[in-house]
Formats: C-alpha cells, sequence, structure tokens
C-alpha cells in the first residue's frame, strides 16, 4: 500500500515551446514537489510530442500518475495546435497513452503564470520599481520563438490564470521610425503583427530594417549572432536590439493598460534577459511609462525581467503536484 501511495506522488511536467523543450520528473509533497530528473532538448528533434515525453519517461524509468504539459499554441476543446511547430496535442488522447490518472493540458505562458509564484528575488531583476498593489492583477509578456502572454489574478491558493494569444495582435505603430518599420513590414510580409516583430526572427527582421537591407537579401547571422554583435558593441546591431527593446517595453505598457496590472508586469521568454544591458537603458522606461494620458497609472506598475527560463516548467509542475495531492 505505501509502494503504491509513494507511486502516486510521482509527476511529470513539461513546458514544450516552438524551440526548446523542458520536462521534469518530480515528487509531490504537502507544499510543492521534489526534483528527481530534468532534461532539456530542441523540441524539434523529435517527431511529436508523444516520442519527446516517451524518449523522457524511458531514460527515467518512472510511471508518473499525474502530469501537467504546457504546450506553446492556444487551447480549445482540451486540444492545443503549436503555433510554431506542426504538432497537436490531445489531452484525453495524452492521458490514455502514458494511462496517467490525471492530466492537464495547458498553454505554455498559462504554465508560466501559475509558476510565477515560485519566483524568488533573485530570479527577477526590477527595470521599473513602481508600487505594487497587494493581490493586483500581474501580467506577463514573453518573447522568444514567438510572444506570448498571459494574466494573473486571484488569491495565491486560488490563483485566476487566463491564457492569451495577444501576441498575434496587430503592432501599433507609435512615432514616425515605427510607421517606417510598421510600413515595411506591410510590404514585406502584408501585415506587421507584434509577435514578427518581438520574437527571434523580430530581431532579424528589424535588424535588415535598420541597416536598410531588403527582404530578399541574404542574413548572414541569427538573432543570436546579432544579440552577440550587439553586446559587443557593433552599431547596426546594437542600434536593432535597442530599437526592440523599446517596442516590447511598449508592449509591455499596453498590456499594463489592458488588464490594469497593478501588480507588476513581467518580462519572461528567452530573450529578455540576454539583453539586459539594452532593457536597463531610459528609453526603456520611457517606452514603459510614458503614455499621454496615462503616465501617473503606469508609473505605479513595476516592470521586472524574469531571469529564470524554467519558469514554465515551475507552473506545470506546482500544477502536476496539486493534481498528485488531490489524487492521494
Amino acid at each position: 500500500m505505501g509502494e503504491k501511495r509513494e507511486q502516486a506522488r510521482i509527476v511529470l511536467a513539461a513546458d514544450i515551446g516552438g524551440s526548446r523543450a523542458r520536462l521534469l520528473l518530480a515528487r509531490a509533497d504537502k507544499d510543492g514537489w521534489h526534483e528527481l530528473h530534468r532534461r532539456e532538448t530542441p523540441s524539434a528533434a523529435h517527431a511529436d510530442i508523444e516520442t519527446l515525453i516517451d524518449g523522457f519517461l524511458d531514460e527515467t524509468g518512472e510511471t508518473p500518475a499525474a502530469a501537467c504539459i504546457a504546450v506553446a499554441g492556444p487551447l480549445e476543446h482540451g486540444c492545443v495546435r503549436m503555433t510554431n511547430l506542426p504538432w497537436t496535442a490531445n489531452g484525453e488522447r495524452l492521458k490514455a497513452h502514458w494511462g496517467f490518472s490525471r492530466l492537464w493540458l495547458i498553454n505554455d505562458f498559462a504554465a508560466q503564470a501559475y509558476g510565477l509564484d515560485c519566483l524568488g528575488s533573485d530570479d527577477l531583476f526590477p527595470l521599473c520599481a513602481g508600487e505594487p498593489e497587494s493581490g493586483g492583477v500581474r501580467a506577463l509578456i514573453g518573447a522568444g520563438t514567438g510572444l506570448g502572454m498571459a494574466v494573473l489574478a486571484g488569491a495565491p491558493l486560488k490563483p485566476v490564470v487566463l491564457a492569451s494569444q495577444g501576441g498575434l495582435a496587430d503592432f501599433a505603430p507609435r512615432n514616425a521610425r515605427e510607421l517606417a518599420l510598421c510600413e515595411a513590414m506591410l510590404a514585406w510580409h502584408g501585415r506587421a503583427s507584434l509577435e514578427m516583430l518581438l520574437s527571434g526572427h523580430g530581431i532579424e527582421r528589424i535588424y535588415r530594417f535598420v541597416s536598410g537591407m531588403s527582404p530578399e537579401a541574404p542574413l548572414s547571422r541569427d538573432a543570436a549572432a546579432i544579440t552577440a554583435a550587439a553586446l559587443a558593441g557593433e552599431a547596426a546591431a546594437a542600434e536593432a536590439l535597442r530599437f526592440f527593446a523599446r517596442l516590447l517595453a511598449a508592449a509591455a505598457s499596453n498590456l499594463a493598460l489592458t488588464v490594469m496590472a497593478s501588480g507588476g508586469v513581467y518580462l519572461s521568454g528567452g530573450i529578455a534577459p540576454r539583453i539586459l544591458p539594452f532593457l536597463r537603458e531610459p528609453a526603456v522606461t520611457e517606452a514603459f511609462r510614458v503614455h499621454p494620458s496615462m503616465s501617473a497609472v503606469l508609473a505605479h506598475i513595476p516592470l521586472h525581467v524574469v531571469c529564470d527560463e524554467s519558469l514554465g516548467l515551475k507552473g506545470a509542475a506546482r500544477i502536476a503536484s496539486v493534481l498528485a495531492r488531490d489524487e492521494t
């Protein structure tokens, strides 16, 4: 009986994005979870979600009782179609595939929102201190392979998380240079969304724009190389990253006003921690706070960079642990 009860405490957490997949096997306890095994792997190195997780479970030799799988895409009727990979996931099918007693399929940024209360002060870098309202709404916006958003409200023991596909909303220019960028995007791609600019490929597009390149011209470096060049002081790359940082802060400002994020806004994802020197510049604070009629409101809203890229995995582990505790 004791062995069976112990097995019921083993949980799987997965955070599967367009570029990277993070997987965790843990043992649920009364306050959270204890990590047993962790793995990170390129998502596209696997045929589908089942193959990805099958390999991880074979590696651990464990059979979890409960799981939370966070996937980068919109959740509809228990199914997710990934935004940046040709993968689909069906919660009931996955549950049957592994024989889990309980499984939650969730949007990856919703998982990040559930993970916010798992962060320590060392996991955050404050850009704007503000005056956060206790219990106030908090918002996440994160740039990586794509652009994600989510909202967290409610009490810590009864969180209310709202997933979003706001990253696919249209880009709204605020000045002549941003209007020129928008016009270039319309000419190049037929539309200009936030994700098309605030993502890895977005860095490449902004670099083309500031360098005066055409969309057909071969680009010899990707977003990571452009970022490295910018941090090394190369003028065109640094201009592109400064432009990107201001656009990200402006998008965070719009999100803050849309949901009245009096508890703060968090820049998550893989890009923000890597471009901190550019995010710390005064022009970024100005892009977040200066608004014709809402500057006083925005001055009270904190803006943080999440330095822990496993935020979504922590949120998934939190959910999986709750499922296991409910089961036992």
